[in-house]
């Protein structure tokens, strides 16, 4: 169960929101992955996207409380989560290439892209995109 005192912080509503984002971010690379069949890269740049569309709205409201939106805040996030994209699938393919495509090759690359790109995300979000 989620400590309560955990949510009053900004780091830890963005680590649920993060959390929540990555899930979604997974089951969508492993359907599209092992049940479609498409390549890991594809596979990954979809599976972050999806996280990243949830994870715009989510820290908007829930994590950084923040009253700014319109067309320019959203082309900023979406610069920073491309950014970030490429950042997260490079290193899951270099991790790839280093641990294989194994069961646990798949898991590690995912926990390091995806550890990586969420510190990149946190920073860009709360000192650019939705900060007071």
């Amino acid at each position: 169960m989620i400590n309560i005192r955990i949510l009053k912080s900004e780091a830890g509503r963005f680590l649920l929101v993060g959390s929540t984002a990555v899930l979604i971010d997974f089951i969508t690379y492993l359907l599209l992955l092992f049940v479609v069949g498409l390549e890991t890269k594809i596979s990954k740049g979809i599976g972050f996207s999806s996280g990243a569309l949830f994870a715009y709205f989510a820290n908007r409201k829930f994590t950084f409380n923040s009253s700014t939106k319109g067309i320019f805040v959203f082309s900023l996030f979406w610069v920073l989560y491309i950014s970030t994209l490429v950042v997260n699938v490079s290193l899951n393919e270099l991790s790839l290439s280093v641990f294989k495509k194994g069961d646990i090759g798949i898991g590690v690359s995912f926990l390091i892209a995806t550890g990586f790109s969420a510190l990149l995300n946190y920073v860009g979000m709360k000192y650019v995109i939705f900060r007071n």
